[in-house]
């Protein structure tokens, strides 16, 4: 037995006791079914026919105003999930970093560059993320929805329907859709080159757009893909700080932060489960398991499980087993893969380049949290202030005050 208070804390300790003694396990608190193993959760992720993202039940249909793309199935996962895809293909990828990602990073570093310390989870890192992902999305970058979305997001999901309250304030942020459904209907008259243009247009004939109904609520969920490159970035700095000697590696040579983000997704990715629905009754880590019920594949025990990976709790960014499952499996592994660990490295590339002496504050305090969804918290960090004055009277603080106050 698990309680979602231990696994929220820390869920590492309570998956290794897991994979030894009880490797599917039922969770009343979250009513669901637990899968630690890695054996396990890859046959979960992979085997559709029995295991299924189709869950009527969840929450994040109500809010998204539709069915969004993690719980499709067959032919409408199958349309909308290639309408994307080739936005995130390498020379795609390339040209959003170039264009995009890296231009938007060195003016988020040098804003807060003048004061010398900041929370760099808060006032770098998810800056970075959202501004450059709104870009691409087709946004005006100046709008936060997303990153609104994003955050309601992971309250619910990281909530499990314990405090009927924070559903309903996320479906009123949710219902504040009017940046969005304007630029869906600017798009759908006058397409372009964005994630929401080829939503609409991608392999359909003229004049015959995707419905509101089809690409909305795609969009609305995607506020957490928003955030989620942050977080890894995020992740992939207190793993180095954890290690002096490989960030030393990194700063020598910054070519090897790519191997730094990929290990840390392997490590503490930010997505720690991923929900399936059984569709018949199954026999799975010698536990039967009724049809119709609701199993938390762990990927972020997967990939600690001791029968896969050797010293599986030490971050090691020159480890020679490099596949995990930190962007799931089968026909539901994530899309954006490449650009989420792009923009991650990115953002860290230009840190170090901006701020060459960053380091945790003195006496920081790591409050990393969630298990469904695993934060890091806040980072605070400093540095030998740089001579770039703040923009428009932005300081370091000031997106942490923000949050404060909304």
């Amino acid at each position: 037995m698990v309680t979602l208070s231990e696994l929220e804390a820390d869920p590492y300790p309570a998956y290794a006791r897991l994979r030894r003694e009880e490797p599917v396990s039922w969770v009343p608190e979250a009513g669901q079914w637990l899968v630690t193993r890695w054996h396990d959760v890859r046959t979960v992720l992979t085997d559709a026919d029995r295991f299924t993202t189709d869950q009527p039940a969840s929450s994040l249909i109500g809010l998204c105003g539709g069915t969004p793309l993690l719980l499709r199935e067959g032919e409408a996962h199958h349309d909308l999930r290639e309408a994307f895809r080739h936005d995130f293909d390498a020379h795609r990828v390339t040209d959003f970093v170039d264009t995009i990602a890296r231009p938007v990073a060195r003016r988020v570093a040098d804003r807060i560059g003048a004061a010398g310390r900041a929370d760099l989870a808060g006032d770098y890192f998810e800056p970075v993320s959202v501004i450059g992902l709104t870009t691409l999305f087709g946004l005006d970058p100046g709008t936060d929805v997303l990153q609104r979305w994003g955050r309601v997001l992971t309250e619910v999901a990281n909530d499990f329907g314990r405090d009927p309250a924070v559903t309903t304030a996320a479906a009123a942020v949710m219902g504040e859709d009017a940046a969005v459904t304007e630029a869906v209907g600017r798009l759908r008259a006058r397409p372009d080159g964005s994630v929401i243009s080829h939503l609409l247009h991608h392999d359909r004939p003229p004049g015959r757009a995707r419905p509101d109904a089809d690409v909305v609520p795609v969009l609305k969920h995607l506020g957490l893909s928003a955030l989620e490159p942050g977080w890894l970035a995020g992740w992939t700095l207190v793993a180095l700080w954890s290690a002096p000697d490989q960030l030393a590696a990194v700063h020598a040579d910054r070519s090897l932060l790519g191997a730094a983000v990929y290990e840390a997704l392997r490590w503490s990715g930010p997505v720690g489960m991923l929900g399936r629905r059984t569709t018949r009754a199954v026999t799975l880590g010698g536990r039967e398991i009724p049809a119709g019920a609701l199993i938390a594949a762990a990927i972020a025990s997967a990939n600690r499980d001791e029968e896969v990976f050797t010293d599986p709790d030490r971050f090691d960014l020159h480890r020679d087993v490099r596949t995990h499952l930190g962007f799931g499996a089968g026909p539901h592994r994530c899309p954006a893969h490449p650009l989420v660990t792009a923009l991650a490295r990115t953002a860290l590339d230009v840190l170090i380049e901006r701020m060459p002496g960053v380091r945790p504050a003195p006496g920081r305090h790591a409050a990393p949290h969630g298990w469904k969804l695993r934060l890091p918290g806040a980072l605070d960090a400093v540095w030998e202030g740089t001579s770039v004055q703040p923009e428009s009277g932005v300081t370091a603080g000031s997106a942490s005050a923000a949050r404060a106050r909304s």
